[in-house]
């Protein structure tokens, strides 16, 4: 019979067991691709608690969707039992909003405060950016959010001296003079905007939370005595502000595990900083590292290729990937004319395994480097009845039909939310026109007032044209009731929902501007997901509320259709970024051409390691079979283009690789020499 002790040690090799065991002080575990990192961190955070070393309450565990931590509360759960869901379990942002919540006014906020989306950001950006004109050309929202981002997370934006970072094409450029000369400046705009709104962005919850922890010590003590024991996932995602939050929380005591790898850090152009894993004993000295580098998931050959891509890299650990598993296929090379040749012999070749091997639609990926390559792949795949599923498409949540439908809840907890209420004053249709909300506007610079009470300020001044009165006066009023039934409802908050989209019309709506009735069921569908998503979090939730159910929202995408996982029996295609995580049995990757992966513009901006370490990503989805694709031309805007194979097929050893050459030659000589350098690159 097994004892109660090494119940938490069972199917675990000896590294896995070694980090499962260290009980204090900081631990970093290196874990490789398909190395069983997430049954490490649950079963560490299980033994933590069976064994008496630490409370429930007493444990914090960190990762970056929402997907992982529900995973990791579920397998702790059957660990641990009961005890499990007293464990904080979180994204990092969701626990700074919790964290918030209790102490958002000591900075000036109120705890109600809403969270920003990232077209809430673009349309705040754009409207503190009106009166600056840098001689007709305007300024690149999409640039000036992401250096905020950029200054936010690596902590210039706490210094009022430090000059913005710019992107590296951007900053040796002519224009990278003017973006710096205004950045500063709109900063300052953007943030009191923010402030006004009693809004915050997703990158100011991390960072007001370092600042109140630094600002009010009693509350990061607080912190500290539910977080005497923290696990973090995926650590090589982590960027200089979550670093600064992982240490001041732990403070003297480090009790602090960390779990990632640096081969798969992927996520550089979005702050995240592969140094914070490479340099973990630095910032936290004396730290143990165990390595995980026996795979579980993939053939020896796939691991062997990857290995040898890998190991080009300077910046990394020193570790080389192992696996029992059986060596398997060698990986299939294709070299095709173009994308629309590439596209049908992939959707062959994919018919080809299926039938070779029996296996579902399911076990099959089609992975590439950007978004725009599925186009062609869609079309051979329908052309053959293959079933498929695209990820990363369009986001739920830019959806028209979304987006208004939470900009009405959000401007019910929060009625200083500036954009929720610019977004649905006149949705539907009420004749509150541009000049009414300008005079509005100028009430609320010159008065402090929201823009709900500067329009009830102009109906009693009898500012309003007489167009917009009923119009203004049913809006308030709709506003004030349903403000008061969100706020003392608890499990009906779907059925108030439903009632206040029947009483504004809004399917209604829907149904006049819809181009078809195909069009107005879909958009309908989006609103129903919305109430679908309500009705959930109000059975579950302990205390329901509706800001509790906006936070869940903007911090759990996944569950709305963003990062999900394949369902039915369908193949699917998606970008290598979009399927870190997870696994499949046969893998494509398409595209393997230099300035497309490795990405040109990413190269420039990031340096060509991170390209490599997505490529190796990329190789380590494949658990049977992986089969690389790259085409002698591809199309560039309205012209087709010599393409070279990527220099990461270079990197492969020959003896691992079969050659399916499907290419038929072009007979124009442009195209016959690109076709020689395909062949002579590879021999």
């Amino acid at each position: 019979m097994t004892s109660a002790v090494d119940r938490y040690e069972i199917g675990l090799n000896d590294a896995q067991r070694a980090a499962v065991n260290h009980v204090t002080g900081p631990l970093l575990v290196i874990a490789g691709a398909g190395s069983g990192k997430t049954r490490v961190i649950t079963h560490r955070a299980a033994a933590l608690i069976g064994r008496g070393h630490a409370r429930p309450d007493e444990v914090l565990a960190v990762t970056f969707t929402n997907k992982a931590a529900a995973e990791m509360r579920e397998r702790i759960h059957q660990l641990a039992g009961e005890d499990a869901r007293k464990i904080c379990i979180e994204t990092f942002h969701a626990y700074c909003v919790r964290e918030l919540r209790k102490f958002a006014d000591r900075l000036g906020w109120r705890r109600d405060f809403s969270i920003a989306s990232e077209s809430d950001t673009r349309a705040l950006i754009r409207r503190v950016t009106e009166d600056i004109a840098l001689g007709g050309d305007g300024l690149s929202l999409d640039i000036v959010r992401d250096c905020f981002s950029r200054m936010k997370n690596n902590g210039q934006a706490e210094s009022d001296e430090a000059e913005p970072e710019l992107p590296d094409t951007l900053a040796a450029s002519e224009r990278g003079a003017k973006y710096r000369q205004h950045l500063r400046l709109i900063f300052e705009r953007y943030q009191s905007a923010l402030r006004a709104a009693n809004s915050m962005d997703f990158d100011d919850l991390l960072l007001m939370t370092l600042r109140l922890w630094k600002a009010f010590p009693e509350t990061l003590e607080d912190a500290r005595r539910r977080a005497r024991f923290i696990l973090v996932d995926e650590y090589q995602d982590t960027n200089r502000v979550q670093l600064d939050l992982i240490r001041t929380l732990a403070g003297e005591e480090r009790n602090v595990c960390v779990v990632g790898d640096d081969d798969q850090a992927i996520y550089g152009w979005r702050g995240a900083d592969v140094r914070n894993i490479l340099q973990f004993e630095r910032h936290f000295p004396g730290a143990k590292v165990v390595t995980l580098d026996i795979s579980y998931r993939s053939s020896g050959t796939i691991i062997e290729a990857a290995n040898h891509v890998v190991r080009n890299n300077r910046q990394r650990r020193d570790k080389t990937l192992k696996t029992h598993n059986p060596r398997g296929r060698k990986i299939d090379l294709f070299t095709v004319a173009d994308e629309e040749q590439e596209a049908r012999e992939a959707a062959k070749w994919l018919l080809h395994v299926k039938n070779k091997t029996g296996a579902p639609w399911s076990a099959f990926a089609m992975l590439y480097r950007t978004g725009a390559q599925s186009r062609p792949l869609e079309l051979a795949l329908r052309a053959h009845e293959i079933p498929y599923e695209v990820f990363g498409s369009q986001e739920f949540f830019d959806r028209v039909e979304v987006r208004d439908i939470i900009a009405y809840l959000r401007l019910m907890v929060n009625p200083r939310d500036e954009q929720a209420f610019l977004r649905v004053v006149n949705v539907p249709r009420r004749g509150i026109g541009d000049a009414t909300l300008e005079l509005a506007h100028e009430i609320c610079r010159r008065e402090n007032k929201s823009l709900g009470m500067a329009l009830a300020a102009i109906l009693e001044r009898g500012s309003a044209p007489r167009a917009a009165v009923s119009g203004i006066r049913s809006f308030l009023n709709l506003l004030m009731s349903y403000r008061k039934q969100f706020r003392e409802a608890r499990r009906n908050l779907p059925d108030i929902a439903r009632d206040l989209i029947s009483r504004i019309g809004y399917l209604e709506f829907l149904k006049t501007t819809s181009r078809s009735q195909e069009q107005y069921e879909n958009r309908a569908e989006g609103v129903n997901v919305v109430l679908q998503a309500l009705s959930r979090y109000a059975a579950e939730a302990e205390n329901p509320s509706l800001y509790d159910f906006l936070d869940r929202t903007h911090l759990n995408a996944e569950r709305f259709g963003n990062g999900r996982t394949p369902s039915g029996d369908a193949v699917s295609l998606m970008t290598v970024h979009s399927a870190k995580g997870l696994e499949f049995p046969y893998v494509f990757v398409l595209g393997l051409e230099e300035g497309l992966f490795p990405h040109a513009r990413s190269v420039e901006e990031n340096g060509i390691e991170e390209e490599r370490r997505l490529f190796y990503v990329a190789l380590t989805r494949g658990m049977k079979m992986v089969s690389l694709f790259h085409a002698l031309e591809r199309r560039q805007g309205e012209k087709s283009r010599p393409a070279d194979p990527s220099r990461f097929l270079a990197e492969i050893p020959e003896t691992l690789i079969v050659c399916q050459r499907r290419v038929a030659l072009p007979a124009a000589p442009e195209k016959t020499d690109s076709a020689k350098r395909g062949r002579r690159r590879r021999k």
